[in-house]
């Protein structure tokens, strides 16, 4: 089914999202799982980080659906970039949902104003802020499995530019195809960088349920 409809969907903490993963938030920030050599004084900072962000995430999705053909083993859809990684990961796929995820600018201008007074607060921000993106992305992708499953459907895992030989200029078609910047504020410039910097695009295929 072809259809050109952009959703949007915004979330709050209490739809899946309050749940904060600490150990994801050090794995991010440059601690190894597991690591034992965390001290009292950066679970400190971590908590302050979190103190001070509380309340300033804007959960934000636009996504889109759309049909998936195959030819010569390569998915051919509106995302026109040719990966042979991509197809493993959409291998028997008949349909894509195509995403992009954000969580605002606040945590951008947090980390900025930190990167001056306490590099090390920014470092557990830039964290912080991976792990909420992350977490947005899970709670998004679940409600989709859930729709699919009602349709006799699964997901693949998702992919994004960037991965594996998916060039990371599939990055302006994604945008092109979303409308990015008007449905959720999110801005690419020339360097393929997006804006907010907490923010995902990705793709995930759906296929019948064996």
């Amino acid at each position: 089914m072809e259809d050109n409809t952009v959703f949007v969907r915004e979330y709050d903490e209490a739809e899946g999202l309050s749940y904060i993963d600490k150990r994801e938030i050090l794995r991010y920030s440059g601690y190894p799982p597991g690591a034992g050599t965390v001290d009292e004084a950066v679970y400190g900072l971590l908590k302050e980080v979190v103190g001070e962000l509380k309340g300033a995430f804007s959960y934000r999705v636009c996504y889109r659906r759309m049909p998936v053909t195959w030819e010569g083993g390569m998915p051919r859809f509106l995302l026109r970039a040719e990966s042979t990684d991509l197809a493993r990961c959409l291998e028997g796929s008949t349909e894509a949902i195509l995403f992009a995820a954000t969580i605002g600018l606040k945590i951008d201008r947090y980390i900025a104003r930190y990167q001056r007074l306490s590099p090390a607060k920014a470092l557990i921000a830039q964290g912080y802020g991976a792990e909420r993106v992350e977490a947005l992305c899970g709670v998004f992708c679940d409600g989709i499995k859930a729709m699919a499953k009602d349709e006799g459907l699964a997901c693949t895992p998702r992919f994004s530019p960037g991965y594996g030989d998916l060039p990371l200029e599939s990055q302006r078609d994604v945008f092109s195809l979303l409308d990015c910047s008007r449905k959720i504020g999110i801005s690419l410039n020339e360097s393929l960088l997006m804006t907010p910097s907490k923010s995902v695009t990705a793709v995930f295929g759906l296929k019948k349920d064996a």
